[in-house]
């Protein structure tokens, strides 16, 4: 495999970061050169178990993984606002293609939408601090990622079983703290700079 974009996110909301990869070679004549190498490839999946290891799990993961595309960068976001994270791809001399990450496996989620005031409005360089139970988790709000790609700002943290976070924590560029306790699960919350009100966004079209 030759890999361009790729990134971390926890796709089956169990609380630990896995790792997607967007796989495709350089030389269309790859092939008549190097025999066995193809040009277009197939991307990548693996799934943290949890001990410091990565499984590879793309041929169990729906037909978005039987294709050979020339991949390049890859934008991870939840389009569908299910509390799980799809991926789009961009494929070189190809149509983008969008990765529908199904989800429904009963895991929670939170979601966090960060506005600045002190800070710069998009809260680049915020981080987000989740605690549950024994588990703490952290986002960094940051702009591009993978290769010539931009995911969704807002900050989106599985948190499996767990139907609610003991600890939110918000640190800003501006140096500010937020702490919130006792976060319901399952929800898209707005988070403003000094406003110690976590307030939840209404998404449209999505059920309660």
């Amino acid at each position: 495999m030759l890999s361009f974009g790729g990134g971390f996110f926890d796709y089956d909301n169990d609380g630990w970061l896995d790792i997607f990869i967007a796989n495709g070679h350089v030389y269309p004549e790859v092939e008549q050169a190097t025999p066995g190498t193809h040009y277009r490839q197939i991307n990548s999946l693996f799934h943290n178990e949890g001990n410091g290891k990565f499984v590879e799990v793309g041929k169990s993961s729906g037909t978005g993984f039987e294709t050979p595309y020339v991949g390049r960068g890859a934008a991870f976001a939840d389009f569908d606002n299910d509390g799980f994270i799809d991926i789009v791809i961009a494929n070189n001399g190809d149509s983008p293609v969008v990765l529908h990450n199904s989800g429904a496996n009963g895991n929670h989620f939170l979601n966090f939408k960060l506005s600045g005031k002190k800070s710069n409005r998009d809260a680049m360089g915020a981080r987000v601090r989740v605690v549950t139970g024994t588990t703490s988790q952290i986002r960094e709000i940051a702009g591009g990622g993978s290769y010539l790609s931009q995911s969704d700002l807002r900050a989106n943290f599985g948190i499996a079983k767990a139907k609610r976070a003991e600890i939110v924590e918000i640190t800003w560029p501006s140096g500010q703290r937020q702490t919130f306790r006792d976060v319901e699960a399952d929800k898209f919350y707005l988070v403003e700079e000094g406003n110690d009100h976590l307030q939840t966004q209404h998404i449209s079209g999505r059920q309660p």
